[in-house]
């Protein structure tokens, strides 16, 4: 018999972050929960504040969004924002998402997970994909996963839109939190 460790027993909550089409949530829940053997609930919205946004950098800062998901965390969950926007953390030009390691929350961006910001044609099968592989990396990040050196796990770090092609939205099977 599997045991779940509480951490991974607790139940997500998906928190659009500013206007979010609720397609991706529809898409996104029922796969999260497969994968975490959670109960994935919707939260309550977080209005971006102005002062998230580089004006000069066109980006939104993924810190001062982590720290109002802590701030509204709900006891038994671990939350998972979700911007409709391109996202950064201090030293890089860009992430995909971030989250608190072993902790309560992550956020993705889902600006440069669709086909058009790299100038291409719309893909909605893709662009799902690539939602749930950023979604399963930052919550396996909160259930105090690393980064993984096996370039097809979902816990391998993506420095590119092509890495997180590549890796796909599984764990491998060191890294499989059912399996730990």
């Amino acid at each position: 018999m599997i045991r779940i460790p509480d951490l991974l027993s607790r139940d997500i909550e998906l928190v659009p972050v500013g206007p979010l089409d609720d397609a991706v949530l529809r898409t996104l829940a029922p796969e999260l929960e497969v994968r975490f053997h959670a109960d994935v609930q919707l939260g309550d919205p977080i209005r971006i504040q102005p002062d998230w946004l580089d004006t000069q950098r066109n980006q939104y800062r993924a810190g001062p969004i982590l720290d109002a998901m802590v701030d509204r965390q709900r006891p038994g969950f671990r939350s998972l924002g979700i911007i409709d926007a391109d996202i950064f953390a201090p030293n890089l030009d860009f992430i995909f998402g971030q989250a608190i390691v072993g902790g309560c929350c992550a956020i993705i961006g889902l600006a440069r997970l669709r086909e058009e910001f790299y100038d291409r044609e719309p893909d909605a099968e893709r662009f799902a994909r690539r939602t749930l592989i950023e979604a399963v990396h930052e919550l396996g990040h909160t259930t105090g996963l690393d980064h993984c050196p096996d370039m097809h796990c979902v816990m391998y770090f993506s420095r590119t839109i092509q890495d997180s092609d590549r890796k796909g939205p599984d764990f491998c099977r060191i890294c499989n939190p059912i399996s730990r």
